[in-house]
């Protein structure tokens, strides 16, 4: 019996008192081959009746299968991949060598989490942290990252529990946002498995916060230039705010400069896909207009303190390429032009 996947849903804050009522239900048995797929929804009400929330477990009954079932359910909450870009965001947490015995105070008694010989049993060398813990983590990695560790924001979480992870292991929740939609991976930093697959949580009255130009700047960079704190900043922009490739529908390859010298370059996509931000030139994509401009110039246009025309009318501001497209960059800086 395996923990295979898990999908929680909020429907409304939980009272903090009184008597809460849970009931299961078998949804639907799949027919996997060698194994079958029971879909368990869990539901909680309060004393009125009302729903609080849900519950589905996705349990792989091993040796099971073969019953001539179907595959698939229209019943089971889906699993999602993450985009193809870089993470937006990434969060490690090293779990305590004791996680597991801590976490089986929430109820889940399973010997497997603390029982050597048990877990030896079941073919695991030493006893593994249990899914949910891992799961919880992550939720809390996203609850960090993208709503200040307001709880009130959840809505839903889903993810497949791909491999154990083991007490005393350190997890990486990687983070892709798309709206109120954060898509999530977790691995293990000491082997690079991949734990938490097909997953995200969704969240609710969120906003992108815009930081100020100064604070951005401020940051050590690799490359030396004030501005590859902008370009991150943007990348982040771009993954909450998918609706700008519609609206500018351009490549731009930018160039910045420093004391005369090309330091640093960028791609920004705001054409196919999503959109992304890419150091470096891409050998996939063909910019539409190329844009060479000085790291302190660069900045004192994203502060609004700049003029981009008459950069251009100085030589500080060279475009080649689509130069009607540089118009529609005033949708993508908009925003830290108040800053």
């Amino acid at each position: 019996l395996l923990h295979g996947e898990q999908y929680i849903e909020l429907f409304k804050p939980f009272p903090t008192s009184g008597t809460v009522t849970t009931k299961s239900e078998v949804v639907d048995v799949l027919d996997k081959g060698k194994g079958a797929l029971v879909l368990l929804n869990v539901t909680t009400f309060d004393e009125e009746g009302e729903a609080i929330c849900l519950n589905q477990s996705a349990i792989y009954l091993g040796g099971s299968g073969g019953f001539g079932g179907k595959r698939n359910s229209d019943k089971a909450k889906p699993l999602v991949n993450a985009p193809s870009r870089n993470p937006d965001a990434s969060i490690q947490e090293k779990t305590g060598v004791t996680q597991a015995a801590l976490y089986r105070l929430s109820g889940d008694y399973n010997p497997l989490h603390v029982d050597p010989a048990f877990a030896q049993m079941g073919g695991f060398s030493v006893p593994i942290l249990h899914g949910l813990c891992s799961f919880g983590i992550a939720c809390r990695h996203v609850l960090k990252q993208y709503a200040n560790d307001d709880v009130t924001k959840f809505s839903a979480m889903k993810a497949r529990f791909a491999k154990p992870v083991v007490p005393g292991q350190t997890i990486q929740t990687d983070m892709w946002r798309e709206n109120n939609r954060i898509h999530i991976q977790c691995k293990v930093v000491e082997n690079g498995n991949v734990v938490l697959s097909g997953g995200y949580v969704d969240l609710v009255n969120i906003t992108q916060e815009v930081p100020d130009v100064n604070s951005l700047i401020s940051k050590p960079s690799s490359s030396g230039l004030k501005s590859e704190a902008l370009f991150q900043e943007l990348k982040k922009r771009i993954s909450s705010h998918p609706e700008l490739v519609k609206k500018v529908k351009g490549i731009f390859q930018w160039n910045v400069t420093k004391n005369g010298k090309t330091l640093g370059q960028w791609v920004i996509d705001l054409k196919t896909g999503s959109g992304a931000v890419i150091e470096g030139i891409s050998n996939s994509l063909k910019p539409d207009c190329t844009i060479t401009v000085s790291d302190e110039d660069l900045i004192g246009l994203a502060a609004g303190k700049l003029n981009a025309q008459q950069l251009f009318m100085k030589g500080k501001l060279k475009v080649t390429g689509n130069i009607m497209l540089t118009v529609n960059l005033d949708k993508l800086f908009k925003e830290h032009s108040k800053m």
